[in-house]
This record gives structure tokens, sequence and C-alpha cells, in this order.
């Protein structure tokens, strides 16, 4: 009973244990010492060992993203949720919880009984929708896929930003959805045979309830005619397609709908000449945030590097590698790329401390931690990073140059001409 007691005390964004408490401490010091191999190493310790209060009442073998101390997303299957969904909305450990990734399965009804009784504080869902019976194997009927999908999604009426993955056909319909605070909607459609069906799929959205949709995100690997995608619902002001004619519908989309005021990117496809380079993508998008896709890992982060980097949108950078770290927190260059796309040093060197805690060789977060770092005037601890850099590109001009300042810092002038001796020379 005191067990119970004490876990009762525990208020939203408390630590929620003694293991957390100890994880969090250590995550408060990033930034204030060497982030070196050691400290690596006895951070991954910490987050091995508060893995299970982390995850409260979640199954400990769950896929989640977890960074900055807490569990960020979780992947359930309906017949798990439908039991633990009660225990989600209650649980302290779950206080910083973004994003519940859903596998539709044949206890799909139950969980959607559950989640109509207990809502959550999280608002951002994905539902995914296998096109197969996971106990007899039959093949599920498209139609009837997607009245599943728009089932479940309702069960979610408080929700403000979905994904929806599901097979259609041209009988399935997103017209019964009605969720009247959804901002955002991503849709991922998969198509079997020889059909192409998007544009009779996502006209209707018209007799939809979603009054207050701004974003729509269409992902398929079927073509759609430019003018279906542009005749969407005029509350519309945020559109992305990714497919095959992606190269045809964003001019068109830019044409009709004028009042866009952010547009879907992709990745540049060098192979093909149709492909708008940067400079011609940067004057049709000129006045317009941008954003990448979601569903396909690999296309979403060349599509953010893309934004970031060869676009120089960093506030659009910044937003779309912010959330893709939010689901890929496994993955090192994620969490880099959020740092470069970050103005703040501290947490800009967080992010980077993230990145090395995935990948200790991590040698891009190496160096861009020194700079961090440098800009935080802790010059020693930056030193340690600036050098494990050069030891993988001793050629680097700009972080010799930093060693230096931060060893004349120090108040070590020999050793700051010993780095500036290493500068290489000039051709």
């Amino acid at each position: 009973m005191a067990k119970s007691k004490s876990q009762s005390t525990v208020q939203p964004g408390d630590p929620v244990g003694p293991k957390h408490t100890k994880l969090l401490e250590f995550l408060s010091t990033r930034g204030q010492v060497e982030f070196d191999a050691k400290q690596v190493k006895r951070g991954q310790q910490l987050l091995k060992q508060a893995r299970a209060e982390l995850l409260g009442p979640l199954p400990k073998d769950r896929p989640v993203a977890i960074f900055d101390g807490w569990v960020r997303r979780v992947t359930l299957k309906t017949r798990e949720a439908a039991a633990l969904w009660p225990e989600i909305a209650a649980a302290p450990a779950l206080a910083r919880l973004e994003e519940i990734e859903l596998l539709l399965d044949d206890e799909t009804d139950a969980w959607i009984e559950a989640a109509a009784r207990h809502p959550l504080r999280v608002t951002r869902f994905h539902l995914d929708a296998e096109n197969v019976d996971p106990d007899s194997g039959e093949i599920f009927d498209e139609s009837e896929n997607s009245a599943r999908m728009v089932a479940a999604a309702n069960a979610l009426s408080y929700a403000t930003e979905l994904v929806l993955e599901f097979y259609v056909d041209p009988t399935s319909s997103l017209a019964g959805l009605d969720l009247p605070q959804l901002t955002s909607l991503w849709i991922r459609v998969m198509t079997p045979g020889d059909h192409e069906p998007d544009a009779e799929v996502l006209a209707t959205l018209h007799q939809a309830h979603l009054p207050q949709l701004r974003r729509l995100a269409w992902e398929s690997s079927t073509p759609i005619d430019p003018a279906a995608a542009a005749a969407v619902p005029a509350q519309i002001t945020e559109l992305g397609f990714w497919g095959p004619s992606h190269n045809a519908v964003l001019p068109a989309l830019v044409a009709a709908r004028p009042s866009l005021t952010a547009i879907g990117v992709a990745n540049r496809d060098r192979d093909d000449p149709e492909a708008l380079d940067d400079e011609a993508l940067g004057k049709l998008c000129e006045g317009k945030r941008l954003f990448g896709p979601r569903c396909n890992y690999y296309k979403s982060f060349n599509a953010g590097f893309r934004i970031l980097h060869e676009l120089d949108r960093e506030a659009d950078g910044a937003a779309h590698f912010a959330a893709l770290r939010g689901r890929n927190s496994h993955d090192a260059d994620v969490h880099f790329q959020c740092g470069c796309a970050i103005e703040d040093d501290q947490a800009s060197a967080e992010a980077y401390c993230e990145a090395l805690l995935v990948d200790p060789d991590h040698a891009p977060s190496h160096n861009n931690l020194g700079n961090a770092l440098v800009g935080l005037g802790r010059w020693r601890p930056a030193l340690y990073h600036l050098q494990r850099y050069l030891e993988v590109e001793p050629d680097f001009a700009d972080g010799w140059r930093n060693v230096a300042k931060a060893h004349r810092a120090l108040g070590d002038e020999e050793a700051a001409l010993a780095a500036e001796a290493k500068l290489p020379q000039e051709a």
C-alpha cells in the first residue's frame, strides 16, 4: 500500500522513480562536462536501468522513442491498447508522451470502445491498418478496411493530428470522418493490383466533418491528377502530395491555390529530369513554409535535409526534424540534424549529446557539440569534442581555429599556437 500511495503523489513531469531521477540528474549535466566515452557509457546504463520506470504500464518489449529522459512515442497493437488505455491516461511516467502508433488488428473494436471511454492527454496518433487478418490470413476487402479506419479515427474525437495508413480501392471512403478538433491529417494510401483510386478517395473528404483541418498531406505509390489534388476542401491552407506525380502536382497546387501558406516538398531526385532544382523550388515556394513527407523515414529525412541545408529554411527544417526526432530517436543523424536546426547553443548541445548516446563515435556531433560549447564559453569540454572530430578530419581548418580559441581562453597560449600551426596550408 505504501508503494501505491507514493506513486499517486507523483505530479506530471516529475521523476517517476529513483532510477529515473538519476537519469534526469545525469542529463542535466549535458554541456557542463565532457561528454566523453565514460559519460556516454554512464548515460546508456542509466537509460537502460530507468527503462522499466519510464514505460510505466506499457509492455516492456514495446517499440518506444525515448529522448531527454522521457518516453515520447509508443507503438501498440490495438489488442494491447484496449486493456492499457485507462492506465495510459493516468500514468505519470507517460506525462510527456507525444504520439501513439496503433496497429489495427482483430481486437480493434474492443479498443474503439475503450478509447471512447478514456480520452488521453495525447492528441497525436498514427493508425496503421494491415490488409490481412493476422489470425486467419484472410485478405480484407479494401472498402471494409477504410470503414474500419474511419471508425478507429472517430474514437479519437479529441485528436489534433492523425496519420492514417491503409489499403484503398475506388469504393473506399473517408466521408465518415468526424473529428471536430483535427488540424493536421496525414494519409498514406496503399493500393493492391492496378488500382489508381487516389482521386476518388481524396474527393470523399468533402463529406467528412473536419471543421478545423488546415494541413493535409497525402503519400501514395500511384499518381494523382493535379486538378484532383488542387480540389481539396478550401479550408486547407497547408498541402502536400508525394508520389509518382509529385513534380506535376507541386506547381499545379501553387498556381491553383495561391492562399496556401505551407507546401509539401520532396527530396530532389537527381535521376528525374523533371525534378525541380533547389533554385526553382525556392522561387516556386517563395513566401510559403515548407514541410516534408512523414510515413517513409528515408524520404522524410532526405526532404528535411533539403529544406534545412539546401533551401536554407531554418525554421521549417527545425520543425521537420523536431517531429522526426520524436519518431526516430534511435537514429543519431536525426538528433544531429535537430541540433543543426536549433539556434540556442544549450538546446543544440543537448541534441548533440543525445546523438552521442546513440552513437558515441558520431564525428559530426562531436564537432558541432564542440562549436556549441565554444558559443557557451565552456572551453574545456569543448576541447574534447573538437579534438575528437579532428582525429577523423585533421584538415578541418575551423576545428583547429576553435581549438586555438579554447586554449587561448583557458590561458594556454603555447597550446593555442600549436593548434594554429596545424592549420592546413592554403593552396
